[in-house]
């Protein structure tokens, strides 16, 4: 939990003397790039595993029922997004049913480094 000081703007002009805290929890969890190397790999062989680094991890966002969560990256030109799940599996956004749906990793990674 981080805590930081918000002054109230009346405090800036001299009015008041008040300062209140705000504290925000934060949900802090490590990057896991297991999932994008493990499906370079697959993909484009062990070479390709080195091309992760042109990626950003995004977060954790929720994936179908049945598989749980995925992981999100963004290629640092493109800035387009590529969802995996924790097997290195793909996933598309489908915005007409609001939910991912599984594609080919091969699909995934054109779509993701297509300009």
């Amino acid at each position: 939990m981080r805590a930081f000081r918000v002054t109230d703007r009346d405090a800036i002009r001299g009015r008041a003397s008040t300062v209140r805290t705000v504290q925000t929890l934060i949900d802090y969890r490590p990057a896991d790039w297991a999932p994008l190397q493990r499906a370079l790999t697959s993909e484009y062989g062990v070479d390709a595993a080195r091309a992760a680094r042109a990626f950003w991890f995004m977060g954790y966002v929720s994936g179908p029922a049945d598989v749980g969560e995925l992981r999100v990256y963004k290629h640092s030109v493109t800035r387009r997004l590529l969802a995996l799940d924790r097997h290195g599996a793909a996933y598309r956004w489908m915005p007409d049913y609001s939910a991912y749906r599984r594609i080919t990793c091969e699909d995934a990674f054109v779509e993701a480094l297509a300009a």
